[in-house]
């Protein structure tokens, strides 16, 4: 899921990615902050912007969102005599483009930023390769392979909230918080395992996933949450730090 929150960030924030050089209006729709009607345009330029992100803008310097490839991803578990770390790599994550824009909420202060998005996605697939290692009391197994994991009826929200900054080259929003918890309907993975010494340990693994899926997801959450958290600032902070406020989102009434 952090892989999705890299897309998302890209779709919200692409009128950034003009500055002055490219016309924005081309690939998304412009939305006065100031505005009564802000929200409701802003939830038709994401819809929009899920749509031709897709296959990516070579003029926007944009890579294909759907299906989006991470090179990798670190994870390290601990919880009393369990301890577990992957590596995956070679992520493909395709789904987003099915998505749906229910609604889009802005505050944009003098002082203060904020932007809300509730999206729907019916699926989501990743995939990728992985290499992994994991302790239990005294019994020690280790793995490689292939992974893939379908979620389905996801529901989440994406907050995010900044301030702005004034230079000499006008005001510009440092985003400090994102925030994003997803309700997933179903789940299911399977790992296969090129190491035969632990095969069979892997396939007890698969199916004791998929039977407690719902109590994983809660365990492992926070991690996640962690990881996009620092995603989504960094990815927020290339754009925004970059191009004036009043191009992002300007006041025209």
């Amino acid at each position: 899921m952090n892989i999705f929150l890299k897309n998302v960030l890209v779709l919200v924030f692409i009128p950034a990615c003009c500055h002055g050089l490219v016309d924005i209006e081309k690939y998304l729709k412009v939305c006065d902050r100031n505005s009564a009607d802000v929200n409701d345009c802003l939830t038709e330029a994401v819809q929009e912007g899920l749509t031709i992100l897709a296959k990516g803008i070579e003029e926007l310097d944009v890579p294909p969102i759907d299906p989006y490839h991470q090179k990798d991803l670190r994870i390290e578990y601990k919880n009393n005599q369990i301890l577990a770390k992957l590596i995956a790599k070679d992520i493909h994550v395709e789904g987003l483009k099915s998505s749906k824009v229910h609604d889009a909420r802005l505050r944009a202060d003098d002082d203060r930023f904020h932007l809300e998005v509730d999206l729907t996605t019916p699926r989501v697939n990743v995939r990728g390769q992985y290499i992994g290692e994991g302790r239990y009391n005294s019994l020690q197994i280790r793995a490689n392979g292939q992974f893939t994991t379908n979620m389905t009826d996801l529901v989440y929200t994406w907050k995010l909230d900044g301030i702005p900054e004034k230079n000499e080259n006008g005001t510009f929003i440092r985003i400090t918080e994102f925030y994003m918890r997803p309700d997933v309907g179903g789940m299911k993975s399977y790992l296969t395992n090129d190491n035969p010494d632990s095969r069979d340990l892997t396939e007890l693994g698969n199916r004791f996933t998929n039977q407690n899926w719902r109590l994983l997801y809660r365990e492992f959450l926070p991690y996640a949450q962690e990881n996009w958290s620092r995603i989504g600032i960094r990815v927020a902070n290339k754009i925004f730090l970059k191009i004036p406020y009043d191009v992002l989102f300007p006041s025209m009434s």
